[in-house]
C-alpha cells in the first residue's frame, strides 16, 4: 500500500472547490462513501472531507469568480517565503502573498507549464494512506514545457525523478513514492489541451464506481484496463472537475 510521506516536494494537502457546495459534497459522500465536517466561518466556506478515520481533503466554495471547479494538489515545504522566492527564480508565478491558515500558512501558484499547484507550510496535513476510496496516486500532466517543467520542481523542491518509461509515445517520470510526471505527442483530449496535477482514488472496481459516478451526473472521459499498474477510469464532476478512480493490480505491491 502507499503510504503518506510527508516532506519538501510531497503532497501535503488536496481541496476541491466548487460553485455549489451542497451538490458537491453530496456528490462527493455518496460516491465514495466520505463524511464531511464544516470549519468554515461566515467570511469562508470550508469543509474536511473524511474516509473513515483518514483525513482526504478539503471541499471550499471560490476564492474568486474566475476560479475554475478543480481539485487542487499542495506540495509541502518547511519554508514557504524561501520556496516562493525558489519559484520565481525558476519561471514559475505566485498568485498570492503567503496566507495564514489554521496550523500554518499556503499560497497559490502555477509551474512553468501552467499547471495550477498549492504549496502549503503546515503540520497539520492529510493522512490518507491509499486505502480502499482513499488517496493512492498523484499525476503531473504536462502539455508543453516538459523539460524546463521538470528541471523546475527539481530545483525549487528538490524532486530527484526516475524514469519509468521513454519512448516515442510517452514520457513518464516517477517521484518515490507516489507521483508520477507524463508527457506524450498525442496528449489526451480529457486533458482539455492544458497541464494539470490530477488526484486519483483507490476504488475495488472501476465498472461499479464508474456506473455509480455516473447515477450521480459525473461524465466518464475514459477507461483503461489492464494495464500493468490496475484498471483506470477518468472523470469528471457534476461541475467538470477532473479526477480518477483506480482499481490497482493486485500482483503490484506500490498499491497493495
Amino acid at each position: 500500500m502507499t503510504k503518506t510521506v510527508h516532506g519538501k516536494g510531497m503532497p501535503g494537502w488536496v481541496e476541491i472547490a466548487a460553485d455549489d457546495t451542497a451538490a458537491a459534497i453530496k456528490f462527493y459522500t455518496e460516491l465514495f462513501g466520505w463524511t464531511e465536517q464544516s470549519i468554515g466561518d461566515e467570511n469562508f466556506e470550508y469543509h474536511i472531507l473524511m474516509n473513515g478515520d483518514k483525513t482526504i481533503g478539503g471541499l471550499s466554495g471560490k476564492m474568486n469568480p474566475g476560479q475554475p471547479s478543480a481539485w487542487l494538489t499542495y506540495l509541502e515545504t518547511d519554508n514557504i517565503d524561501a520556496t516562493i522566492k525558489d519559484i520565481n527564480d525558476n519561471g514559475g508565478t505566485t498568485y498570492m502573498p503567503p496566507t495564514a491558515m489554521p496550523g500554518g500558512r499556503f499560497t497559490i501558484i502555477s509551474d512553468p507549464a501552467g499547471s495550477p499547484l498549492g504549496i502549503v507550510e503546515s503540520d497539520g496535513v492529510f493522512d490518507s494512506n491509499g486505502e480502499k476510496n482513499g488517496l493512492v496516486w498523484f499525476e503531473l500532466d504536462i502539455k508543453d514545457k516538459f523539460l524546463e517543467t521538470v528541471e523546475f520542481y527539481k530545483n525549487v523542491f528538490g524532486w530527484d525523478p526516475e524514469t519509468g518509461y521513454d519512448t516515442a509515445e510517452m514520457t513518464y517520470l516517477t517521484v518515490a513514492p507516489w507521483i508520477g510526471v507524463y508527457t506524450g505527442p498525442d496528449f489526451p483530449e480529457y486533458f482539455k489541451n492544458h497541464s494539470q496535477w490530477s488526484v486519483t482514488f483507490n476504488v475495488s472496481n472501476i465498472d461499479l464506481f464508474a456506473e455509480k459516478a455516473e447515477t450521480l451526473g459525473a461524465r466518464i472521459e475514459h477507461v483503461m484496463k489492464d494495464t500493468p499498474y490496475g484498471d483506470f477510469v477518468m472523470l469528471r464532476d457534476l461541475e467538470g472537475a477532473f479526477f480518477v478512480g483506480m482499481t490497482p493490480n493486485q500482483s503490484d505491491k506500490k498499491f497493495n
